[in-house]
């Protein structure tokens, strides 16, 4: 058996497969294993993401997301690493649609508020390569279609001598397919076949429950 690590970008499955879906109470796990054959054993799945930031439009985004996270916390072998949202009133270009009721500034500019993700990135390559240089894994499973994991896949690859499987969620193909030792973009319909339980008990005695939440259903 192949003794196999699975490095999971949040933000980039999110974004990439499950946004606009119904499927978002995913089990990493259960995905990655469907992507797997049956000679890999994972010992391991560290999934890496932040705690959202709220616009107006949607308060309850966060409160989504920590059930979701105390769902992860109650699977076996899956670690949680988290960065941080950084929030900005920009000033950015309208779009040539413009907006008829949206106040613009000298220029064609309008103020918006940008989300950007801090640190994941950083944290999944540091991750990749002192579990390389350890010798944690013999397969390092990378979900992620970010070009910024060129170099960590190149090097665990070719300096520690790993493999290196990329699965990417995104529709378009990355250019992580130059650089892995095996690539496959992850079939849209997979996130439906590898849900979370509607209901998951928790706790010493596992008398209270996780629930999925209502606007996930």
């Amino acid at each position: 058996m192949k003794r196999t690590v699975a490095y999971i970008d949040g933000y980039n499955l999110y974004y990439g497969i499950l946004k606009g879906t119904p499927h978002k109470w995913l089990d990493p796990v259960r995905l990655v294993k469907a992507l797997l054959r049956d000679d890999h054993e994972l010992v391991s799945v560290k999934y890496f993401t932040s705690p959202v930031k709220t616009y107006p439009h949607d308060g309850a985004a966060l409160d989504r997301q920590k059930v979701y996270m105390q769902a992860l916390s109650t699977l076996p072998n899956v670690e949680i690493i988290q960065g941080f949202y950084r929030k900005d009133a920009v000033l950015m270009p309208v779009h040539e649609t413009e907006c008829k009721v949206c106040p613009t500034a000298k220029g064609g500019l309008i103020k918006v508020v940008k989300l950007e993700e801090k640190r994941t990135d950083v944290n999944i390559a540091s991750a990749m390569l002192l579990d390389a240089f350890n010798d944690k894994a013999d397969v390092f499973v990378l979900v992620s279609g970010d070009t910024d994991f060129i170099a960590p896949v190149s090097i665990v690859r070719k300096d520690f001598k790993k493999t290196v499987i990329v699965f990417n969620p995104r529709e378009s193909t990355s250019w992580l397919h130059d650089y892995a030792s095996y690539y496959r973009d992850i079939p849209r319909d997979l996130p439906a076949q590898c849900q979370l339980p509607d209901t998951i008990p928790y706790g010493k005695r596992g008398d209270r429950f996780i629930h999925r939440p209502p606007a996930w259903q």
